[in-house]
């Protein structure tokens, strides 16, 4: 072994060491916990409410949209939501379709992964798209008041990109 490898394998050790941590287990309450929150975002967006729905969020939460637009801040985060949630998803229905996993991340953090289905809808520049399946992942924080999300990203979920993930190998891939 040079030198070189030595210094990385040393340097990583610790690295190695933290990230291969077990995550801390969850309790069903903290499971329902992260489940009330979910649904209280889906009826936040179905009476487009952005309001109600930035309860849910952190003072310091950080978004990341479906089309790569970045909201710091709650004020930044419901600002954009309000637009939106005003505008062209006003009406459109948001459905949950399934929580894919929930961990913890210590004491107080927990990470979701969610699967959302979301109706067709307009964009601010004219373009009918149709309904679509989304995920969502979710980093939640205890509070005072409960878990709150600090961060969040969405994804459209590309079903044609779907077929050829090499680790579901579906047997519709071509």
């Amino acid at each position: 072994m040079n030198r070189r490898n030595v210094m990385t394998a040393i340097a990583g050790a610790p690295l190695v060491s933290v990230l291969a941590a077990p995550a801390s287990t969850l309790s069903d309450d903290d499971v329902a916990a992260v489940r009330a929150v979910l649904q209280e975002y889906q009826a936040a967006w179905a009476a487009s409410d952005a309001d109600r729905m930035y309860l849910l969020f952190t003072e310091d939460t950080e978004w990341v949209n479906i089309v790569g637009m970045f909201w710091k801040g709650r004020a930044e985060g419901l600002a954009a939501h309000r637009a939106y949630l005003g505008t062209m998803f006003r009406g459109v229905p948001l459905t949950l379709q399934e929580v894919q996993s929930v961990r913890s991340l210590g004491k107080d953090v927990i990470v979701a992964v969610v699967r959302w289905s979301v109706g067709a809808f307009t964009t601010p520049g004219g373009d009918a798209l149709p309904a679509s399946e989304d995920r969502m992942t979710l980093v939640l924080v205890r509070t005072p008041d409960g878990l709150r999300i600090a961060q969040g990203a969405n994804v459209q979920i590309d079903p044609f990109a779907a077929r050829f993930d090499p680790v579901k190998r579906r047997s519709n891939a071509g």
